[in-house]
């Protein structure tokens, strides 16, 4: 019994100290490098983290300081996903570990390139940080858990209790013993389960007795439940006319219910209808006014006509982006009038035109102003120039260009 009990505790501590300082240790240090080297390549994707100003967390060595560098770099959402990661099961088990953590290294990547985001693959940085996370899973290594084990049970059943248990020296009689062991009754199983087998089998009668003490409790509640719903039934027959009248007065409530909607569409109708009458007519009283045409303002002596594909900076022009000649891909036209001012117009290349219209709420919508939407072989008419002004290296929209569609 005393050999058994140091067997079991042997492998227990073996395992437990296995866990701890090989498997557990190289899993949970693997995890938090993929994690870390996640974060620094998040931090490098200028595109949608512009306030970064770190790209290495040189100094972190645990996920509080990993979420410390996040925040100072205001890397939006990745706290909450080193929050996940960090949770996620990996199989710690030396025959699963890396599958497990090749499987949480592709969820990782998805998380981050997949739909909208998968412009980070197309980065500098991408394919480094992808070697960087398989160095890190092929750097772990973890024994085989068996020759350990195998070994210690050995050292174990080879040293004899000196205190409860004489020394065995003679081998006739060891074979004796386990001669008579195999005959016990539970000669199939391993030699430590053995002294384990009679408290697994009163845990299995205690947990029979307790199925059977449920069942009986479960039946009771059905048989109650059974009189009651009879009960009810009986109760039910002779109520049965009561149901029939308040069924007849909903029949009737239902319909009245139905005219007075027919009524109130009717007159939701009515209603629309001359709101929409109403709004006609204000719209014909201002189509009459008089549209009045501003002058063009005159360009500057000597100053030279720019051309630009789109508003690339969104409310204005980058001055580096501007083009000294058209192509049939250069939208707009600017003009100086000052140092500091300009005026803009859409060109006339009806090939630029085309290509303007082939997606006119892009290129047209936060740079021009019209009443109309065109089609496909519409031509675009500059009824009023737009203005620009200076600043820095931008030229700030002021005032959009008013144009129409023939």
């Amino acid at each position: 019994m005393k050999r058994a009990v140091s067997i079991f505790l042997v492998l227990l501590s073996c395992t437990s100290l296995r866990a701890e300082n090989g498997a557990g240790k190289q899993i949970e240090n693997a995890r938090f490098q993929i994690i870390k080297e996640t974060v620094e390549f998040l931090a490098s994707d200028k595109g949608n983290f512009k306030e970064v100003t770190e790209l290495q967390c040189k100094d972190c060595n645990g996920y509080d300081e990993l979420i410390n560098f996040v925040r100072k770099n205001k890397i939006k959402r990745a706290d909450e996903l080193i929050n996940d990661w960090q949770k996620a099961k990996i199989d710690t088990n030396a025959l699963g570990f890396k599958k497990s953590l090749t499987k949480f290294k592709e969820q990782i990547i998805t998380k981050i390139t997949s739909g909208t985001k998968s412009n980070r693959k197309t980065l500098i940085t991408y394919e480094s940080y992808e070697n960087r996370l398989a160095l890190i899973i092929e750097a772990v290594a973890i024994a085989e858990p068996d020759a350990g084990n195998a070994s210690n049970i050995e050292k174990v059943q080879e040293s004899p209790d000196s205190v409860d248990e004489p020394v065995v020296t003679e081998p006739v009689k060891i074979m004796e013993e386990n001669t008579s062991e195999s005959a016990s009754y539970f000669s199939f199983l391993p030699d430590l389960s053995k002294d384990m087998s009679y408290t697994i089998i009163l845990l299995l009668l205690a947990g029979i007795l307790f199925l059977i003490w449920v069942l009986r409790n479960k039946n009771k509640i059905i048989d109650k439940n059974e009189r009651a719903l009879k009960e009810q039934l009986n109760k039910s027959g002779s109520t049965e006319w009561q149901s029939k009248n308040m069924s007849n007065e909903l029949k009737a409530v239902s319909q009245k219910l139905k005219a007075a909607e027919a009524e109130m569409a009717v007159l939701q109708e009515n209603l629309k209808a001359e709101t929409e009458r109403n709004e006609r007519l204000s719209a014909v009283a201002e189509t009459r006014k008089p549209v009045v045409k501003k002058p063009e303002p005159k360009p500057v002596m000597g100053s030279v006509v720019k051309y630009a594909r789109y508003a690339d900076q969104g409310d204005g022009f980058s001055v580096q982006e501007l083009l000294d000649e058209e192509d049939s891909e250069t939208i707009f036209e600017i003009t100086p009038l000052s140092p500091n001012t300009a005026s803009f117009r859409i060109s006339g290349n009806q090939n630029a035109q085309r290509y303007a219209l082939s997606n006119s709420p892009y290129f047209l919508g936060k740079t021009s102003q019209y009443d109309t939407f065109p089609s496909g072989n519409s031509l675009i008419i500059t009824d009023v120039p737009g203005e620009l002004k200076l600043q820095g290296n931008k030229w700030l929209i002021v005032k959009p260009v008013h144009i129409s569609f023939s």
